[in-house]
Order: C-alpha cells, then structure tokens, then sequence
C-alpha cells in the first residue's frame, strides 16, 4: 500500500467549529436507537446547562433538589431521593452540601426521631428565583428545533417512557408502598 493511501478520504472529514479536522463517523446504526439519541440529547443538554449555569455553581443535581424541596415543603430526604432517583448516600451528600450553603434546612420528623424533613431557607429560595428566568432561556433553547405542540408532544412522550421504565415505589413487609 502506498503511504498516500493511508491518509484519510477528504469526502470522510469534516471541519468542526473549532477548526479541527474530524473523521465523520456513520452513526446511522446508533441513530436508529431510542437510547442511543437520548444519550446523545442528554449530552448536549448538560453541555448548554453547564455552559450557561456554571458562574452560578448551579448543577442540574442542585437545581431539580432544590426545585423538588420547594414544591414538596417537608419532604423527607429518603422520599425525595427515590424520586429523583439519586441513590441515598450521595442525596446525603447532597444535601449537607445545600444544608452547609444555607439553602435547605433539616428537621426531625414529627413523630420520627429517625426520619428527616426538608425545608428551603431564604437563600435557597433566592438561587431558584435567580436561576427561573435563565431555565427559560435554557428550556427555550433546548426545545428550539421543535414547534410549542412538538414540545408539549416530546415532553408528553418522554413522561410516558419514564412512567413506564421507572420502578415501583419500594414496599415494607405488609405490602404498602414505603414512605421513605
């Protein structure tokens, strides 16, 4: 074989925004997978959230705890990790963390010495109002290609999907769901 016959076809790269030259990869097997197009959306989402969030030390981790906190006022933390499906030691983590910034408080359950609720403080409630009105801009952008029925459709999809995957509620020895 030549050494001219090793370099890359020209019709096979593309020039990204950057001014690399990069192969082009056929994805189309990849793309004709729901997972596949999910992970890559998922990607892409983080990129633009981190991109526009990160002065604030906003993640998208902090956002949706404190956005859970705020809607679910004495929520208990265990309760709270199943639902957004963080495993439990690192929602603790979590949560100190957002205890420590001073945006959550954490009490006794009433009834529960064990058990612990959670309560957005003041400053907690400053970030979320902080960040509102840059979540537009970032929901805007992210659904831009889609006309507003394609996005209430889209999300309408992805809910279902989600219901469907998403495990049931844990149960305790009697066959109710437990309350965490």
């Amino acid at each position: 074989m030549a050494p001219d016959d090793l370099s890359p076809r020209p019709s096979a790269l593309d020039q990204s925004a950057s001014g690399r030259i990069a192969e082009a990869i056929d994805l189309a097997p990849l793309e004709e997978l729901v997972g596949f197009n999910i992970h890559i959306l998922e990607l892409l989402m983080y990129q633009l959230f981190y991109e526009r969030f990160t002065k604030r030390s906003m993640t998208p981790g902090i956002f949706s705890t404190l956005l859970a906190i705020k809607a679910n006022p004495g929520v208990r933390q265990g309760a709270l990790a199943d639902a957004l499906m963080i495993q439990r030691s690192n929602m603790t983590i979590l949560v100190n963390r957002l205890i420590r910034a001073g945006y959550v408080k954490r009490r006794s359950a009433k009834g529960d010495n064990r058990g612990v609720v959670l309560f957005l403080a003041e400053p907690g409630e400053r970030a979320l109002r902080q960040v509102n009105a840059e979540m537009a801009a970032h929901e805007q952008q992210l659904a831009s290609g889609l006309t507003p029925h394609e996005r209430e459709t889209c999300l309408a999809l992805l809910q279902k999907m989600a219901r469907h995957l998403r495990p049931a509620p844990r149960r305790n020895g009697n066959g109710r769901a437990k309350t965490a």
